[in-house]
């Protein structure tokens, strides 16, 4: 997949999420105009690299990450939004574990999310990647993965989109990995 095609289905995804708006002719415009104060969370809970290679995964915006965000425990997204950010990047996600809770506090904390699609179907789904089944055409692999990620708290009750849920990063770095 190259540079551009990402670039275009990464739009394509901010459109529906209706964070941007595409005119006919493919010009892209702000639907809102807001700076952006934003910090990429990935509280690995290690001191070193020792021990990274057993961490069951990288999704840190999960319930079994609430000791970490969550107001009971370290507080991280009361911490990050006193500091005066506005968005929260995050890289991990795992589909089949729901997301609706911290997505809720998020907005408690005055936070906007964008969320990040891991890297398993790009490289590490055994068999069939997009890597090594499918050329890099994702489709196939991206979609079921996107939908789980719906029904897992992207969406609310009345099928919209999460108010947190401000953008969806379908692939971390494209010009490194691809």
């Amino acid at each position: 997949m190259s540079v551009h095609r990402a670039s275009f289905v990464h739009t394509a995804l901010l459109a529906a999420i209706g964070q941007v708006a595409v005119s006919a002719s493919g010009v892209m415009s702000a639907a809102r105009a807001e700076l952006i104060r934003g910090v990429s969370y990935g509280p690995v809970p290690l001191k070193s690299i020792d021990g990274a290679s057993s961490l069951p995964a990288d999704d840190w915006f999960c319930d079994e990450a609430v000791p970490m965000w969550g107001p009971a425990g370290r507080r991280d997204l009361s911490v990050i939004s006193s500091m005066g950010a506005n968005l929260i990047r995050l890289y991990g996600n795992n589909p089949t574990y729901d997301h609706t809770n911290f997505l809720d506090e998020a907005v408690k904390e005055g936070l906007g999310v964008a969320a990040g699609m891991s890297d398993y179907p790009y490289y590490q789904m055994t068999p069939g990647s997009c890597l090594t089944a499918t050329d890099f055409n994702c489709f196939s692999q991206v979609k079921p993965l996107y939908l789980q990620n719906l029904n897992k708290g992207f969406l609310t009750a009345d099928r919209k989109y999460h108010p947190a849920l401000k953008y969806m990063n379908i692939l971390n770095e494209p010009d490194l990995k691809v």
